[in-house]
């Protein structure tokens, strides 16, 4: 299988050269085996990537939450029909009945009618309650589905609240131990980690087209290192969020692609990973999503600073592909990169 990685080599070779990411390490496991290779530099001018480095996950962050949910309602503490003022408790009244008919599935499937973003951190000092309610005075609730960072922020505290410990600790708890991963976490030691953007150049832009105010930014003389990328995981939860915050290596990434495989799942009943791996509508499972992006029957998810997780359950297969595409002068988009990954490597094993 090395050598099937060996043959991605002139092609993400070029991809750095052009300045898509600095850094790229992909894994793969089919069949039992695993293979890996990186290349690169962590940062510009820095030093070789090596598999061992750890990535900042953004929203790939998205499934290990997902995982502590699913492990929640297979245990019974919780159910997908759950409404979520069943749960948390919100003394706004009219924020309550708001909120009133979204469930934990409607979360998972980015179905609530939420809007898709926004930057906590320039309401900083207030409630996530308070704030929930002038987003929803501007953005009422909406149809269908719309992909947002709001539901995983809610089933982060959702999480929470079940457990009765922060989501860091949870997560650790019901995710990271289980599967025995060596890696993950949402506090790294930056010399770790690969480098990501000179500051929050993107978010900074989008604050001021929405004509808000933030002057917490982080410097753009130097890339963060070690540090959540994302604006509202670094300024307002503090690092450790539900829709972002992790960071880990290719493997741990492999080991979360391997739970949601039906013939190898051992987190999930077998139950809970048939509904979660059913297209909801929008090409939506229970926080896995499907579509061009994943060839061949797969699904997975992406992650804001260039992270990705493929997998295949028909082929026995789980691809990752880590980036740091923020650390560029020009940030764009790598999707076109991650699906001709995938396909190369379909390729080669169709040989």
């Amino acid at each position: 299988m090395q050598v099937m990685l060996e043959s991605l080599s002139s092609y993400l070779q070029q991809c750095i050269s052009e300045q898509f990411f600095s850094a790229a390490v992909v894994g793969i496991a089919y069949r039992g085996e695993r293979c890996t290779k990186a290349w690169g530099r962590t940062k510009v001018e820095g030093e070789p990537a090596q598999p061992s480095h750890l990535f900042d996950l953004a929203s790939l962050s998205k499934l290990f939450t997902t995982a502590a949910v699913l492990r929640l309602i297979d245990a019974g503490v919780v159910s997908d029909r759950t409404r979520l003022l069943d749960v948390l408790h919100v003394s706004d009244p009219v924020l309550s009945q708001q909120l009133g008919s979204i469930t934990v599935s409607a979360l998972l499937t980015h179905s609530s009618g939420l809007c898709a973003w926004y930057p906590l951190y320039t309401r900083q000092g207030e409630s996530f309650e308070g704030i929930l309610r002038h987003i929803l005075e501007s953005s009422p609730l909406g149809q269908g589905v719309v992909y947002s960072d709001l539901n995983f922020m809610l089933l982060g505290q959702l999480i929470s609240e079940l457990t009765h410990l922060p989501l860091e600790k949870a997560i650790q708890a019901f995710v990271f131990e289980p599967l025995k991963l060596k890696s993950a976490t949402y506090h790294p030691e930056p010399k770790q980690c690969v480098a990501t953007e000179f500051g929050n150049r993107i978010e900074k832009r989008m604050v001021t087209e929405r004509g808000l105010e933030f002057h917490g930014w982080r410097s753009e003389e130097h890339p963060m290192i070690g540090e959540c990328n994302d604006g509202n995981g670094f300024y307002y939860f503090k690092g450790a969020a539900g829709h972002a915050g992790v960071f880990a290596d290719y493997a741990d990434v492999l080991t979360l692609g391997s739970a949601f495989l039906p013939r190898k799942a051992t987190l999930f009943s077998p139950e809970m990973l048939k509904q979660s791996l059913y297209d909801w509508g929008g090409g939506r499972g229970y926080g896995v999503q499907f579509g061009e992006l994943y060839p061949d029957e797969g699904f997975g998810h992406t992650g804001f600073t260039g992270t990705y997780l493929y997998v295949n359950p028909r082929r026995d297969m789980i691809v990752t592909l880590l980036t740091n595409r923020l650390h560029t002068p020009n940030v764009r988009s790598i999707n076109h990169i991650r699906v001709e990954v995938v396909n190369r490597l379909l390729d080669y094993l169709k040989v």
